[in-house]
């Protein structure tokens, strides 16, 4: 099975036994997350600009946390062909990390 990017640990020491988590992204500012009871404390949530995380933000995130990744051929090839669709996308950023992520994988394969 393909290995991508070897962990980074001391020599000799323990395997790392979970990848580091990915932060979730933030709420915008008025959003809560608790319980409602249909009256708000505070003024009323303000339009902000584009807060949601795109598909290409939340991917790159999850690439700076990547350490190790083991899984049959088959899987990463799915992945290469579900990363090409997405080459298509509107979005530069997921564009960006799709090009990325498909070229680590296509590495791992031996396509590059």
């Amino acid at each position: 099975m393909p290995v991508i990017n070897e962990p980074r640990r001391p020599q000799g020491g323990p395997p790392t036994s979970a990848p580091p988590r990915v932060p979730e992204p933030a709420e915008p500012p008025g959003h809560s997350s608790g319980h409602s009871s249909g009256r708000s404390s505070g003024p009323p949530p303000q339009p902000v600009g584009h807060q949601t995380a795109s598909i290409g933000h939340q991917a790159a995130a999850q690439l700076l946390g990547l350490r190790e990744v083991v899984l049959p051929a088959a899987v990463v090839a799915a992945a290469d062909l579900l990363l090409g669709d997405a080459l298509g996308s509107d979005d530069p950023v997921t564009r960006e990390a799709a090009a990325a992520t498909r070229g680590r994988l296509r590495a791992a394969l031996g396509l590059a």
